[in-house]
């Protein structure tokens, strides 16, 4: 099972800033959806790290970080490109892994 790494707030702020595409993965140990997609998640973070790089957040620890982007939902995959917000999925619900894969691929074209 996949296991999300611990950032503060301010690393997650200096990696979405930084030149380039960036996704973020919000998740919460809590969160029973979360749970339901992390056995596929290193899968996903391999295909994504081939074209953006990739960091974990946590939904009660990064509290403060998600609220500046309106993050309530989780769990959630946010692509950031040059410092702003451009698209995200998950906003509560449960996603599939496919969901997230054609999300991401679209975010390519």
């Amino acid at each position: 099972m996949y296991q999300s790494q611990e950032h503060s707030n301010e690393e997650l702020q200096t990696f979405i800033e930084a030149p380039g595409r960036h996704i973020v993965f919000l998740s919460a140990d809590w969160c029973g959806d979360c749970r339901v997609i992390k056995p596929f998640v290193q899968s996903i973070r391999e295909e994504v790290e081939k074209t953006a790089d990739w960091m974990d957040a946590d939904r009660d620890k990064n509290l403060e970080w998600a609220s500046q982007y309106g993050l309530k939902g989780i769990p959630a995959f946010i692509l950031f490109q040059d410092g702003k917000k451009i698209d995200q999925i998950g906003h509560g619900e449960r996603i599939t892994p496919k969901q997230i894969t054609e999300w991401y691929e679209n975010t390519l074209k």
